[in-house]
Order: structure tokens, then sequence, then C-alpha cells
């Protein structure tokens, strides 16, 4: 417990991680004190909102994930608490360390550092100062990384390290959930409950209810206690549901009707909605009856019907502090806890604006305005277009365009999906910024050849780039090169130029044509580039064409001088840039320097399309697709503003008129745009201005100076620009006189006015300021005239006469400041010889700022806008810019809305507006004092307190932007953002819980819990009412805010009430519940009852208890099935369960009044997308087939899985550690190299920082962290290695011919031994000199599925009738998702005893697929949707066998069946059975129409080939085709037969005989001799039970019930001899590897806090990698014990 406080601190706040260690002192009492006094502890180092965070997570052991990563970090080498790693060897004294240092203090070969590390950096810390000794001594500069850790051995632990460590751990943060089963083949008569229900109605009482239930008189109780009626008749509630339980009370269609309503109604009128809230949705079925007799209230009604005219009915929508949260997925325990902590810490950092707290709200929630900020959604101006080519023109060229509309109006008009409107205005401007000789380059020339020999209403235009031109730009800064050079690339742009400026747009057109037959040459390796011969083709052939159209009589002079010019002529002049062509070789490269100026090429010659002012990056591979994907959503943008007729028919210039509208820049510079809050990156850098010397409402920074725009000293400033510069270096100089330039210029659209502070950075530190950085700082100083000052800096500035004067006197300069109208006294005052040391101190300040902490390199020049700094210019780093007033225009633009500035400003302004100003300087602590001119005369008092007050909140908004920048921001999709907008305005004066937050210590928070946590009783506290109010009465706000929309009978409730109500017990939240429930429901909305499992904190203190879900009065005569709601990067079994969960009839239970479950998390999944961005081939952007090996260092493949085509999906196991994840040596790493891997879950960014495992090769693994327990999600991008850009991973290099056996057969020369968890306990002797059974071809392999001991009865019958029938060895698959504990101990004993192999298989349900709710249809889903991810690779076939079936012939002969190409075979439905006629669906209708003849097949027994299902990729079509069909709920009714037989015309079955399954509700007595298998299906007709129809239809079916049933009997009985320790020596040796695989799996996720010896990896890879080991030793000693015996 107490190392998951250190690592929680650490995730709070360094600092106070090291606080803690220094003040941690164990007590010596009881575990219960020792619980106290950590949190006691550990809250005096964080706020008291972060105190709360602290609690919650250790109470839920939210970081038991990463203690243990940590743990499995550290090579322990002997017992020592206290160990040190360096040089590779490991040190448990300080003596020893301190040695090693002195033998060898420069060591290369440290440990291996991670983000997470705790970095020792505090000199005052004296746990470490007797190991920092050693540093000393050894003379050299360490670092130390402290990784708190539990070690074997200690014998110096005090009681409270060892807290948490004693017994399972017990975790919370799941759901619970008891179904009531869909007993298909049961009546209910519901007359007499239907008879009783009217009697009630009659009779009238509390509320349309009874006044007497069970003796109570609830008429005369409400008369006594009329202020608690809501609680009467709760508690009527209870006694009804208890009186009659929900089996007798099945209510009609109409009872249903106004369920919801009444439910919301019960729920707004409680004394404690959220409780009961919580209660109803949680215990629906037995409270429904009671519901149903509430009159609905009218006003209720009519407010959920006015609110649902903007929200959908039903739907569920949650917002904490303004930012959604999904629901229910997010609403899992652990990443709301770090969302909660998160928030907690970004309210903390902004109280230090002191601001009120209404307004820090209104703060957080404008993070949810902020939209991307990119070229994808900024429009570029690049008027007037003169360096591009139009290609062509659809408002000029009517000849080509007839036929075509003219007016924009037509727009709007329907048309079909895909159709561009045929409007022959140039609504659609298209501009390919590309290379022409690349082979992009070529592409684009067809795309727009095509696009405009098709007509597409489009007009489309070059901008030619060179790339020489772009190295040349980069190697010597904006210089341009002279020429644009000789290169292809240089030339194809002079072509383009010369003829567009010759002849025209025609002419360019019939050049780009000429450029297509080389593209129709393209290889493996993509089209070639163009050849100068190819160049010179095209040219001469275009010149030809364009000369002939031009020698009619009719020409002008100059048209027919050039028609005189012969095309090779022409060609020569281009080549020598002489006649014509004079001048073209500069025009390309201006364009070419024209086209990296607005950020139309990236440094890496990447070109463009730029379509009315949006850029798209990386689409020149695929220019016509990008082309459409781009012009569909520019479409409905100009729709728009047709409609509102901002554009319109008489509009002369549409793009013109489209680009103002939508606030387009006329300069760009991506690099000031660019996203970056990494504080690792040097140039563009985002900072929150937090700490000591960093606050601008604190200190000499709320004293700086600003430069404003004209009249902007009376108005709060969202945006500050701070000057950091050099003044004495031109280059400082320059960027100061463009701030001023813009801070004179007007704010440009979507941007809002700034100011302009200047800081001094000089580049010589240790030297004294000059005279004119010193006359600077006074000037900028001055109290008053701001006005002025601009012009005066101006005008000082740009005189290079002044500032030569100025390096010896300043006496010029106050004549300029004169002249300026300043303050001369002021200045000279300033400049006192007495008060320059004063003013030498300031910017030496500024100098130690702008240095160290802001990080700037000393002289460099930059801009830091609301802490986001741009380096401008800087030697060191290779920057020299040219800063204009537009690229402040563009810092604006940006602060505007990524920094959140324009909102901030507007509400601040409100706030001013309202009276709510800051405090006065006094309370401020380190503010200051105002100021005067005393000589100015201009003075007001009131105006210059305003003016402080301004300036204030005007500091308060940098501050404010700078942290939201670098801690808040937030990507909400647009939807959100609406969606956010309309919940704003519902109404909620009847169906809305209002739980307004109090201070801490209020009605909800308990306040005995803060002196335990450290903390100080808020002195606002009433004890008397237990309240809290703040000075003027009024309850504080909290630093939470939760709005949510909740329908109350939605599986969704069952989850958020529960959370809702915790976190009003557990935190500082204010909740608003606005009830939406569904009307006129004709269903019962819930049918289940549910419980969610979250930490529980005890009032008395002290340890909290297990969390467990806990039901109580559940109806004892319905049949319930137990689900359990996992979050879903976990993978859970259970592991402890006495009674079938998924056949619960409680009143079976005799005289047990209880029944309990156990399950146990037996990994993390590791999940993520694979993506080759790069692919050439669009089948292949999600590179199917790639394998995956995850691993440590030094067992690097512990688990292996493939990726899927769909979205990329894969999926592994793992546990809590640092791993390797890699491409599988093979084809996989013949093809490809991993470009980048980023972890995508929640806020853990591990994965994306993890260093490179040194001497590995790294292109191929990157390290992955979990360190969570929400498991990790990913993405992988690979690439295609140079020469293979063309080939499938699954295609053979060497033999095309190859199956796909063959080429998945050539990655794994040995089986695959990491399938979970027994490989089988297989004894018979392997055929085939040693041949797994995998590779065995005699090797039967079924596959399995049964939930609930009925079911796992019958799969060992049919088990006993497969084995029975063939002489073939048999390998069973089960899929162990839903196998009990029971029957995964049962089947080693089986297999051992009738010898045959089994193997335990898991999937995960993916995230991206639509999830069953009802466990049979998720049974039936696994049966078909993961069939080629399910087995291993080296799996070649495998049988389905339901387990009702029981087997009459050999399987062997369906083995060596052949499908004729198909992927699975499957048995047509029988249609011999006439009695059946009616319910044969796939006759009639829908079905009959689709299938087309085909048959329709049943899916009790099918065959798998696996290769060829692979092959032809059936599993992906499987899904997409399930993901289409199952959101619809009157789909797939069927789904494991209706899936495969809907999809058969993409994945085709192979139909087997009919004898191979046959069944007596369709196929009848007369085909039952000659069947192979007999299936036992329902019958709808007779409905007669399972068993009873199995015992009266097999004849050989007792006998094989009696064997199972006996055998399972001695099975039982000897463990539980064996559990009591009565077996004998024997059995206990035989069993004792068994044992070992039980005793590995039980320990899957090891105790983090428990004391145990460190290992390399978790016991859940441990085990996984020993299984191939132990299985072949079990196998071996069983056998050599067991050969001569028939039984155990």
């Amino acid at each position: 417990m107490l190392l998951q406080v250190h690592t929680c601190q650490a995730a709070e706040s360094p600092s106070a991680f090291w606080s803690f260690v220094e003040a941690w002192q164990s007590p010596k009492d009881a575990q219960n004190s020792c619980w106290d006094a950590i949190l006691s502890s550990a809250g005096q180092h964080v706020s008291s909102e972060q105190a709360l965070s602290l609690q919650q997570a250790v109470a839920s052991r939210q970081y038991t994930a990463k203690v243990e990563m940590l743990r499995n970090l550290a090579e322990s080498t002997e017992d020592a608490c206290c160990q040190a790693e360096y040089a590779g060897q490991h040190f448990s004294t300080a003596a020893q360390l301190a040695s090693a240092l002195k033998q060898n203090p420069h060591a290369e070969a440290g440990p291996r550092l991670y983000p997470f590390d705790h970095i020792y950096s505090n000199d005052s810390i004296a746990s470490f100062r007797t190991w920092q000794a050693g540093n000393a001594s050894g003379g050299g500069v360490l670092a130390y990384a402290v990784r708190p850790m539990l070690m074997q051995g200690c014998s110096e632990v005090g009681a409270c390290s060892l807290l948490g460590t004693q017994g399972p751990l017990h975790l919370a943060g799941y759901g619970v959930e008891l179904a009531i089963k869909n007993m298909e083949y049961s009546a209910l008569d519901d007359s007499q409950v239907a008879a009783a229900k009217q009697a009630q109605q009659e009779a009238g009482g509390l509320e349309g209810g009874p006044e007497e239930v069970k003796g109570f008189l609830l008429g005369r109780l409400r008369e006594r206690r009329p202020k608690m009626e809501q609680e009467l008749l709760t508690f009527r509630d209870h006694l009804m549901a208890a009186s009659s339980s929900s089996e007798d009370q099945t209510l009609k269609v109409w009872d249903l009707k106004d369920l919801g309503l009444q439910a919301s109604q019960r729920i707004a009128q409680a004394s404690d909605p959220l409780r009961l809230l919580t209660h109803i949705s949680q215990n629906f079925p037995t409270l429904a009856a009671s519901l149903s007799r509430l009159p609905v209230n009218a006003s209720l009604a009519a407010e959920v019907r006015s609110n649902q005219r903007s929200l959908p009915a039903g739907v569920n929508v949650m917002f904490l502090n303004g930012l959604p949260v999904d629901v229910p997925s997010g609403m899992e325990l652990y990443p709301l806890l770090e969302r909660i902590s998160a928030e907690t810490r970004l309210t903390d950092m902004l109280k230090e604006t002191t601001l009120q707290p209404e307004d820090i709200q209104s703060l957080l929630r404008l993070r949810a305005s902020v939209t991307p900020l990119d070229s994808t959604n900024l429009r570029i101006d690049l008027a007037p277009y003169t360096h591009v080519h139009w290609i062509n023109d659809l408002e000029k060229d009517r000849k080509r365009y007839r036929g075509f509309s003219q007016r924009v109006t037509d727009l709007l008009m329907p048309s079909f999906p895909g159709n561009l409107p045929s409007i022959a205005r140039n609504l659609f401007n298209a501009v390919f910024v590309v290379d022409l000789a690349s082979p992009q380059g070529i592409g684009v020339a067809e795309a727009v050849v095509r696009a405009i020999g098709s007509k597409w209403p489009v007009r489309i235009g070059l901008l030619p780039f060179v790339p020489d031109v772009v190295q040349a730009v980069k190697q010597k800064g904006h210089a341009m090169p002279p020429t644009s050079g000789t290169s292809p690339s240089a030339q194809a742009a002079q072509a383009l130029k010369l003829l567009d400026d010759s002849f025209g747009a025609s002419a360019c057109l019939n050049f780009l044509s000429q450029l297509q037959p080389a593209s129709s040459h393209a290889t493996s390796s993509g089209p070639p580039s163009l050849t100068q011969a190819q160049l010179e083709t095209a040219f001469t052939s275009a010149w030809d064409a364009a000369a002939g159209d031009m020698t009619n009589p009719g020409a002008a002079t100059d048209d027919l001088e050039l028609a005189d010019i012969e095309a090779t002529d022409a060609w020569q002049q281009l080549q020598d840039s002489s006649g014509v062509a004079s001048g073209s070789s500069q025009a390309v490269v201006e364009a070419t320097q024209f086209a990296l100026s607005r950020g139309l090429v990236t440094p890496e010659e990447e070109g463009s399309l730029w379509l009315n002012g949006l850029m798209f990056g990386g689409v020149l591979a695929g220019p016509q697709q990008a082309l459409m994907r781009g012009i569909y959503p520019e479409m409905q943008t100009l729709q728009e503003h047709v409609y509102f007729r901002t554009i319109e028919d008489d509009t002369a210039d549409v793009l013109a008129q489209l680009l103002q509208l939508e606030g387009a820049v006329q300069h760009y510079n991506p690099r000031l745009l660019a996203q970056s809050s990494s504080m690792e990156r040097q140039d563009v850098r985002q900072q929150a201005l937090l700490g000591a010397g960093l606050l601008p409402t604190q200190g000499w920074l709320a004293r700086l100076g600003y430069l404003y725009p004209p009249g902007g000293e009376d108005s709060i400033t969202g945006i500050t620009h701070w000057v950091c510069i050099d003044p004495d270096t031109q280059a400082g100089q320059g960027l100061l006189l463009a701030a001023l330039e813009h801070i004179r210029a007007a704010p440009a659209a979507n941007t809002v006015a700034s100011r302009v502070g200047v800081l001094y950075n000089p580049t010589d530190p240790v030297k004294e300021p000059s005279l004119l950085a010193k006359i600077l700082q006074v000037v900028l100083d001055l109290p008053s005239r701001r006005p002025k000052l601009p012009g005066f800096v101006t005008s000082l500035l740009s005189d290079k006469t002044q500032l030569s004067r100025l390096a010896t006197s300043w006496d010029s300069a106050l004549d300029l400041a004169q002249q300026a109208g300043l303050n001369l006294a002021a200045i000279s005052s300033s400049l006192e010889e007495a008060r320059v040391s004063e003013l030498n101190a300031q910017l030496q300040a500024q100098a130690e700022l702008t240095q160290k902490l802001l990080r700037l390199p000393a002289g460099s020049s930059a801009v830091v806008t609301n802490g986001r700094a741009v380096v401008v210019n800087s030697p060191a780093l290779g920057l020299s810019d040219e800063f204009t007033k537009e690229d402040f225009g563009l810092l604006d633009l940006y602060a505007s809305s990524q920094q959140m500035a324009s909102g901030i400003g507007d509400l601040l302004d409100m706030a001013l507006s309202q009276g709510r100003a800051l405090p006065k300087p006094s309370q401020q602590g380190n503010s200051p004092s105002p100021s005067t001119d005393q000589d100015d005369g201009e003075g007001n008092g009131d105006d210059e307190e305003d003016e402080l007050v301004v300036a204030r909140l005007s500091n308060a908004a940098l501050l404010a932007s700078s942290i939201l920048a670098t801690h808040g921001h937030a990507e909400v999709a647009e939807r959100s953002q609406a969606l956010g907008q309309v919940v704003d305005a519902l109404q909620g004066s009847h169906c809305a819980i209002t739980d307004t937050a109090e201070t801490l210590g209020g009605s909800h928070l308990d306040p005995n819990a803060f002196p335990k946590l450290g903390l100080q009783l808020p002195e606002s506290l009433d004890s008397s009412s237990g309240h809290s109010r703040t000075g003027s009465g009024e309850s504080a706000p909290a630093s939470l805010h939760a709005q949510v929309v909740l329908n109350p009978l939605s599986k969704a409730a069952q989850r958020v009430a529960p959370i809702l109500e915790w976190l009003r017990a557990s935190f500082h939240v204010s909740i608003k519940v606005y009830l939406n429930p569904e009307l006129d429901l004709s269903d019962m909305p819930l049918k289940s009852f549910y419980q969610y499992v979250l930490p529980e904190i005890p009032s008395a203190g002290g340890m909290p208890p297990p969390p467990a879900a806990t039901f109580r009065s559940l109806p004892p005569r319905q049949i319930l099935t137990l689900n359990f709601d996992a979050p879903e990067m976990w993978l859970v079994e259970p592991v402890v369960a006495e009674h079938d969960l998924d056949n619960l009839k409680l009143e079976q239970l005799g005289d047990a009044s209880t029944l309990s479950a156990e399950f146990e998390l037996e990994a993390l999944m590791l999940t993520g997308r694979c993506i080759d961005r790069h692919s050439r081939r669009r089948d292949l952007v999600y590179p199917r087939g790639v394998q995956l090996h995850l691993g440590s260092p030094k067992q690097p493949h512990l688990q292996d899985t493939l990726v899927m085509s769909n979205l990329g999906y894969f999926q592994l196991k793992s546990a809590p550690g640092a791993w390797t994840l890699q491409l599988a040596p093979g084809r996989s790493r013949d093809l490809y190299s991993i470009q980048s891997s980023a972890g995508t879950l929640g806020h853990q960014t591990e994965a994306e920082t993890l260093a490179a495992i040194p001497g590995k090769e790294y292109e191929f693994e990157t390290a992955v962290a979990v360190s969570s327990l929400q498991g990790k999600d990913m993405l992988l991008q690979i690439t295609k290695r140079s020469g293979f850009e063309m080939e499938d991973v699954l295609d053979a290099a060497d033999d095309k011919s190859h199956t796909l056996w063959d080429r998945l057969g050539s990655w794994m020369s040995k089986p695959n031994p990491l399938s979970e968890p027994a490989l089988g306990a297989g004894l018979q002797h392997v055929s085939g000199g040693g041949l797994s059974p995998e590779d065995d071809p005699n090797t039967i392999h079924i596959f399995s599925v049964a939930s609930g001991h009925m079911y796992e009865r019958l799969q060992k019958i049919m088990i006993l009738s497969v084995i029975r029938h063939t002489r073939n060895p048999v390998k069973f698959w089960f899929i162990k998702n839903y196998m009990s504990p029971q029957m995964k101990r049962f089947v080693p004993e089986m297999a051992a005893h009738y010898n045959f192999h089994y193997q335990f298989v898991t999937y995960k349900w993916p995230s991206f697929l639509h999830k069953q709710t009802e466990k049979q249809r998720l049974i039936w889903a696994y049966k078909i949707l993961f069939l080629d991810v399910l087995f291993p690779l080296n799996l070649r076939k495998v049988i389905f066998c339901d387990s009702d079936q029981v087997v009459r012939g050999d399987m062997a002969e369906l083995w060596n069946l052949d499908l004729h190409g198909a992927p699975f075979g499957f048995t047509p439905f029988c249609d011999n059975n006439k009695d059946m006629e009616g319910f044969r669906f796939w006759k009639q209708g829908f079905w009959k129409e689709h299938l087309r003849g085909k048959p329709y097949h049943i899916s009790a027994l099918f065959v798998v080939d696996l290769a060829r299902f692979r092959q032809t990729a059936a599993g992906d079509q499987l899904r997409v085709t399930y993901e289409q069909l199952s959101k619809d709920p009157n789909s797939l009714s069927n789904l494991d037969q209706d899936l495969p037989n809907y999809a058969q015309h993409s994945v085709p079955i192979h139909s087997l005989a009919m004898e191979w399954l046959w069944c007596e509700t369709w196929c009848g007595n007369a085909t039952k001799h000659r069947a192979k298998t007999i299936d036992l299906c329902n019958n709808p007709l007779t409905k007669e039970p399972k068993l009873q129809g199995a015992r009266r239809i097999v004849s050989e079916w007792p006998a094989l019930d009696e064997e199972a049933r006996s055998f399972t009997a001695q099975v039982e009985g000897r463990l539980a001899a064996q559990a009591s320790g009565i077996a004998n020596q024997e059995h206990l040796e035989v069993q004792g590897m068994s044992n070992n695989l039980e005793d590995a799996r039980h320990s899957s996720l090891p105790n983090a806090a428990r004391v145990q010896p460190n290992s390399e990896m978790p016991s859940t890879l441990q085990y996984i990698a020993e299984q191939a080991g132990i299985n072949h030793k079990f196998q071996k000693e069983v056998k050599s014990q067991r050969q001569d015996k028939s039984e155990l």
C-alpha cells in the first residue's frame, strides 16, 4: 500500500513524491492505524482536492500495475532493503557504491532509464544523503533514479510497509449482472397477476397503490409524517417486492407504456434522488410492477417531451467539467480516476490566477470549444495566383462546359449521391503542388487530364516545384538560388510555364496528356520518373499543336511570331533560358519559394493539394481520390453559404468571396501553427507559466510594462506576446519592429487584440546591459502615456544614427523621447546613476527568466505567446527566420483558438462587467502596489485603478491561457460540442436531479475524514448543520462539475448511477442529471439485476473492505444467468463457483441462504492497430497477415498474433512490465520494418518514449510499457522495406504457386507453444515421428463451446461419442471464456483417462465490433467470428461440434473431406419432416430472395479449412458483414447460422451430405439410420426438454451419460481427496505437474504489494513461456505410469 502511495504521489507531483519520502515515518500500531497514517502523511504534501483523489486511487489499487512493473524491472541479486545498480552491477551498501564510483566514475553502461522513473534532484532529502556521498567521492555527475519496491529478505521493513501484502489482491472497477434468463420453452400464466393488479388499482391508496401492505398502514403513516411521503413510497416498494416476486407480476403491454416516465417521477421527487436512481436501475425487475401504478405528473411528462425535441429519447450523455465522457464505455473506474486526478491538478493550477471559482469553472469548459488549427481547416489565400497555371476555367470555357448551369443556387438542388453539380462556375478550385517529373507528378498529370476530359466541375491548376530549389533553400536559409537548374523537375516546370505564357491552358493540357504514356510502365516499385527525352517529346508535341492552332489569318502578330518558332528551337531556348524562355528559370525558382513560404511544400519535398484554400498533404499517391474526398465536404460548405445568401448568383468571384467569409490568411507559416506541447522540442514549445519566477500575476512580472494597440490600454487583453531579444543585435531589433508594426494594425479576422512585452535575452549574460537595453526597459516601464510608446520605440530602432549614438550616450534618445511626448523627467530619473544598479538587476532578472525558466538559447530572438515559445533567430539552433507582422497575426490566430485566448478574454470581460474583479493588490501577496507618474498631470485615480484591474485580469488571462494550452487541451468532436450546447439549454424544473456541491466537509463528505488525510477542516464548515457556506452564505463551487443526461431504465444507468453516487461521496463535485426516459415502451427495458463494484472508504477510518458485488432480495423462482461486466482490457475467468452460474435458481439452494463466486484477472490486454501509411496497395494499408511477437529482452517470443485486415487490429495477452513488441522473423520481418509506435489509451505515454533496447535491431521492434490496470492500446506504424513495396506478406518469395498453408508453415518450423492455457494433457503416442498434433495430418481437431453445467454434461457425452467412433488421434479445442471452474479441472483428467489431446483457447471481444449483450448470442458469435485468429497458425483445419451432439460416424471422414475450395462446409437443413414446414423461414420472404436457390445450413456441425479461410480473408469479410447487420436488433436472430448463410455469396459454403447432421425436429425418423451425428435440436412444436429428448431419441445416450457421470464423480472425489490430503502418493506425483499449471494460472496477476522474489517477468508470462516444457514432462510422466492401466 505504501508503494502505491509513493507511485500516486509521483503521478500527482514529483515534488510531492520526494517530500513524502522525506517525511514518512512508520507508526508502530495496528494496520488500520497504518492506513490512516499513510494517507495523513501523504495528504500534507498535496492540495485538499488531490488528497481525495489519492485516497480513492489507493483504495482502488489504481497503481498496482505500475508498482508491479517497477518490481519486474528490478534485478535483485541478494537480500537487501535497498539496492543500487551502476555499470551493470548491483550494490547493497553505500560503501560498495562509493568504491565502484571511484574505480569507474564515467561508466557508460548504466541502467536503462524510463520516463516513469523518479529522478532524484533535491539535495535536501536526507534519505539519500548517504548514497549521494558516493557521488562526491567519485567526482562524476550522476543521476539517481529511484524505484520504490519491497525486496525479499529485508528485515528492517516497518509494519506499515507490509500493509496490503497479505492475502490476494482484491480489485474494484467491474460490474456483475444477474440477467433473467430467457426460457424459450416455458409458459407463464399471468392471469392471476393481472387480476390482483386490477384489484389494487380499484382499491386506490397511496399514489394509486394500496394503503396497507403486510400489516403496515401506509396511509395513516403518511398522515402522521406528510414530509416523508417519498420515503414511505420507497418502503412500500420494498414490501411489495418481498411479498410478491417479479415472476408473479408479469406486466401487460399497456402497463409498460409509461414506465420510463413513472420511474423518472419517482426519482425526481425522492429526498435522495441519486440513491433511488441507483436502486431502481439496478433492481428494476422487482420494482416494475410497483412503478407501473404511479400516476404520471403532467408537468414532468411535458418537460421530458420538450427536452426530447432537441435530444433523442433515451440517449445517455455525460460531461465532466465541460468535456464529454463516453457513456457507458468511458465510465470505467480506472480511466475515470485518471480523468478526475487530471481535472483536479488542472483546477489547482488555475487557482493561481486568483480568479473567482465560477470563472475557473468557465475556463475549464472552454476546452470543449477548441478545434484543431491546421492546414485542413485553415484556409490559405494564394491570390493573386501568379505562380499557378490554371489548366481550365469553367466560367470562360463555354464550349467545353456547354449545357452547364450558370446559377450557384443549383447547388441546393437534390442530386444522386456521388454526383457533382454541373455548374459552370469556379466553385471548386484545386491546385496540385507537385514535382512534375516525379512518379507522383505523372499520376497527377493523368488525373488532371482525366478529370477535365470527364468534365468534372472543378477548376484545376498546377504549381510545380523543384526539389533542388527546396534543398538549396534548406541549406542557405531564405536565400534563393539564381536558377532552377537543369534537372527534369526544373525543365518540366519551365516547360509548363513557357507553354502557359505562350499559348495558354489548352497547350498545358496537351503537354500533360503527353506525359501519360510513361505512367503505364509501372513496375513493382511504382511508376518511374520522367526522363529528359520524354520531356522533350511531350513539349515539342504540345508546342507544335498549339502553334498550328495559331496560324489562322485572324491571329495576332505576337501569336504569329510564336507560331513561327520551331518546337525544337523553343526547347533549346528553354534549355538555355534564352529567347522566349528567358526568365522562366527564375520564375520557377520564385514559384518554388512561394510554395515553401505558404507551406504547400514540406522540407521533405512532399507536395500537396490546395482546394478552395484548404491544404491536404500526403495525397499525391492517389490524386483523383484525394480530390473527390476534398470536394464533397467543400460542397456542404458552399451549400451553406448559398443557402444563407452570402454567396449568390451575381457573386463575381466565388473563390475570393468564400476565402473572405471563411477567414483565409494571406500569409502562412506552418511552423507557427504546429501543435507542439513537447518540452523536448527546442524551436516551438508550450509551457505553463507556473512556479517561482514565472507567474505573471506575482513579483516583477506583474509590473512588467506592455505595448498596446491603439485604445487597448483600457481593455482586457487575452493575448500576450513576450518578445525576447538582445536589442543590440539586428535580429532582435527587427523582431521588435515587426511586433510594433503588428500592434499598430487592426486585429485580423477570427483573432483578438494582443499586447507586447519585451524581455531581455543577452548574448553574454555576464556583460553589463547596453544603454539601448536600459532605455528600452525604462521607457516600457512608464505607467502612463502608453499610446505614445510604440511610435517612440519604432523611431529609435529605425534610426541607425540614433542607435550608433546610443553606444556612448543616451542624450539623443532623451531628445527623441521628448519629441514623442513621453515624460522626460520620469525617464531621466530612472536613468540616474543611483538607480542604474536597480535597472541592471531588473534586466538580469529578465535574462534569468528567458534563459533558465523559458530555456531560450542566450542571445536568441523568440516570441513567447501565452507561454508558447517560438524561436525566430538562434545560431545555436540554426534558425534565421525573417519575422513579419503577418507572422504575429498567425500567432494571434493560434492563440485565439488553440490557446483559448479569445474565450478567456470574453469570459474575463463578463466577469469584470459583473463585478467579479480580482482581489486588490494587498490581497494578492506579491502583487505590486499602484504606481503613478507624478509629473504627468494626466492621471486620474479612478482611471489608474481601473487600468490596474484591467492589467491584473490581462495577466490572469495570460496565465490561464498558458495552463490550459499546456495541460487542458482537448480535441472534442464537433457533434459533442453541439451536444454540450443542447444540454446547457435543457429544461430541468421537473425532470432533473441537482446535487449542488458544497465545500469540503459538507453533507456528502465526512468532516472527520479530513484530519486523516492530513487536511485542516475548512473554517466555513458549520458543524451544527453539517453544511458549509462561504462568507456570503452561498455554497462554494466544486472543482468537478458533472452534467448527465440519463435514461433511468437503461443498461447505462445501471453503471452510471452508482458511479455518480460514488463521485458525490468521494470528491468535491456538483452533479446535475437530466432524466431522459424512453416513451411509449412496449417491452421491459431492463431484465437484469446489476451491481457495479467501487471502493468504499470506512467512515471510521482504517483499511477499506475488499470490494465485492452483493445482491439481496433476488426473486427465488427466476432462473438467472451471471454475467461478468469486465473492463475492456481485462481478461477475467471464474475460479471458484460451486453453482451453475448460467442457471441460478435461488430456491434450489436448500438450507444455504447465499451463494458466491470468485473471478480472477487472468491477463491485461495489449491491443492496437497496425498501419502501413505508405503502402502503395490500398488493400495493404492494414497489413493483414503480419505476425507480431511479444516478449522480454531475455525471452523475445512469449506471445504472438496476426494482424487483421479489419482496421489492422491485433491483440495480445500481457501483464504489467516493460516488454518488446517485434515483427516475427520470416516474411513479416523480411518485408516490413517498424516506423513508429504510440500508446493511445488514456494518459499513458510510456510506449511513445521508451528508449531503444541496446544491441537489438531497432527497426524490427519497439518497447511497450504495460503500467496500468487499463492495459495498453497502441498504434503501430510499419513500412515496407525497400524493394518490397508491392509484395504481400502472404506471398512466398520463391514460389508463387505455394499454397497458403505452405506459406504459413514456412513461418513456423515448430508448433506454436504459446496458445492458452494448458497445451493438452493428451496421452496418445504422437504419430509421424514426433509430430505435434497440429502437424500430424491424421489428428482430428474438434473445437466446441459450452456454458452452464447442463451443456458441459452434454459436452462430455459428445467427447465420448467422438473418440469411440474413430481410430485417429483426436485433439479437442475448448473455448475457455465460458467454461466453469469444474469443467476446467475435469478436462485434463478426462484427457488422461480417455487418451486424447486438448487445448484451451480464448479471445477477447475486439472493441471495434458491435458487442452482443446476451451470453448465448456471444457464444454463437465466438463460433464464427474469430476462426482465423482463435487457433495457432500451424493448425490447418478444424471441425466444430455442438456440445449437445452425439457422434455415430468416424470424424476422420469429415476431416479428410474435400471442400472444393470453400473455406468451410456446413450441412443444409433437412426438409423431409413436413410437420415443420411452417417453421422453415428460409423458404419464404427475405431469406428466399436472398439465398437465390442456395440452401440454408445448420451450424451445429461444420468443418473449417483454416488455411483457405485465412487466404480468402473470410474472417474479415464475416466481421464486416456482422458489423453491418448486428446493430439492427431484428437481424441475425440465430447469429451463428444467419451470419454464414447470409454471407455465403461472398464467403462460399460447401454443403455437406445430409447424413452428417440428423435432427429429429427437421429431418424426421426416415433418415435417422443413416445419421453420422445426431443433434438435440429444440422442437418449437413440442418444446420438449433437452435431456428428456436425448434419452428418447438417442438409444446410446443413457449409457454414455452414465459413464460420463460416473467418471465425473470419481474425478471430483479424487480432487476433493487431494484437497484434504488423503490422496495416495502415486496420484499426487502424477497430478503435481497439473497442479503447477493451475497454480501458475492463479498467479496470473501477481500481488504487487506482496513481498515476493524478484523476477524478470510477471507470473502470467512466466507461466505461458514454461507451458511447452511442462506439457512435455507431464505427458511423459503420465504415460509411463498409466501405460497398463485403464483408469486413474
